[in-house]
C-alpha cells in the first residue's frame, strides 16, 4: 500500500537510494558484512519520501532535495546500527563469530555512516543544516541514555514518550522542517512541518517499540490535524495517505488484539 501511495516520488526515492547504496562500499567490501543493514521498504523509504514531500509542497524540486533525504537515511542507518549493539563485546570469542553481532565493527559502521552524511552536506552546498543534525544526532543519543531509566514497558509513562520522541520522532521533525526550509518556507511553516513530523515520529516509534495501537493512533490523529496548516498541493494529498494508511493499519491491529 505504501508503495502505492508514494508512486508519484518513486524515480526520487530511486535514486536517493542508489546514492545510499552507492556509498555502502569501502573498496569492494560492502559494509553490511561489519553491521546488520536490513531494512524493511517503509524503513527505506518514509524519512526520504518525508524530505521530498515537504521541499515540494513549498516548491522545491531541485537535486539538494535527494542529498537531503539521503543524509537523513544514513543518520536513520547509523542510529539503528548503533541502537542494537549488545551491551557487552562479543567479537572473536569464536573463530566463526559473526561480527555483525558483536559491537567493535557495528560501532565503527553507525560512525561512518554517520560521517557520511555530514559529508554530503558539505558536498551538496547545504553545510547550514549542520548544526541542527548534530543536534538531532545528540537527542538520538540521549534517548539511548534515558532508556536505562525505563522500568517496564508503558507508553503512557512520560519517560517512555521522551525516548521516542528523541530516538525516533525529532529525526522525522528533522526531515520535514529542514525539507521546508531548503524551499525557503518562512518561520512558521516550518513549525508546522516540524510538528507534523514529531507526530508521524512519535506514531512510528510507538509501532516499532510494540505499543498498543491506540498509542500510535493519537499521534496520527494529531498529525492529521496540523496537515490542515499546510497547503493545499498534491504532495499534502500523498502525505496524508501515508497517515491514513498507518492509522488503519493501527486500528486493524488493535482489532485483531481484542
Amino acid at each position: 500500500m505504501l508503495r502505492e501511495i508514494i508512486k508519484p516520488i518513486e524515480k526520487e526515492l530511486h535514486a536517493v537510494n542508489n546514492i545510499v547504496e552507492k556509498e555502502m562500499f569501502i573498496r569492494s567490501a560492502h559494509i553490511g558484512r561489519y553491521a546488520h543493514l536490513k531494512f524493511s521498504y517503509s524503513d527505506q523509504v518514509i524519512r526520504p519520501a518525508l524530505v521530498i514531500l515537504s521541499s515540494r509542497i513549498y516548491g522545491y524540486t531541485g537535486e539538494k532535495a535527494l542529498y537531503l533525504a539521503c543524509v537523513f537515511q544514513f543518520t536513520h542507518m547509523a542510529s539503528m546500527v548503533h541502537r542494537f549493539i549488545p551491551e557487552k563485546d562479543t567479537d572473536y570469542i569464536r573463530e566463526d563469530s559473526d561480527p555483525r553481532d558483536g559491537s567493535q565493527f557495528p560501532i565503527l559502521v553507525g560512525d561512518y555512516l554517520y560521517g557520511k552524511g555530514f559529508s554530503f552536506l558539505y558536498n551538496a552546498g547545504i553545510s547550514y543544516f549542520m548544526g541542527p543534525i548534530a543536534e538531532i544526532v545528540c537527542k538520538i543519543h540521549e534517548g539511548g541514555i534515558l532508556k536505562n531509566r525505563i522500568k517496564g514497558n508503558n507508553p503512557a509513562s512520560e519517560v517512555y514518550r521522551e525516548v521516542v520522541r528523541k530516538e525516533t520522532a525529532e529525526l522525522f521533525a528533522g526531515c520535514a522542517v529542514m525539507g521546508a526550509r531548503l524551499a525557503g518556507a518562512s518561520a512558521g511553516q516550518q513549525e508546522n512541518m516540524r510538528r507534523l513530523g514529531i507526530s508521524i515520529g512519535m506514531a512510528s516509534g510507538m509501532m516499532e517499540r510494540g505499543a498498543t495501537a491506540k498509542f500510535a493512533v493519537v499521534y496520527l490523529e494529531e498529525a492529521m490535524a496540523v496537515l490542515q496548516d499546510i497547503p493545499n498541493s498534491e504532495e499534502r494529498y500523498i502525505l496524508e495517505q501515508i497517515i491514513r494508511n498507518l492509522i488503519s493499519h493501527n486500528i486493524f491491529k488493535q482489532r485483531m488484539v481484542i
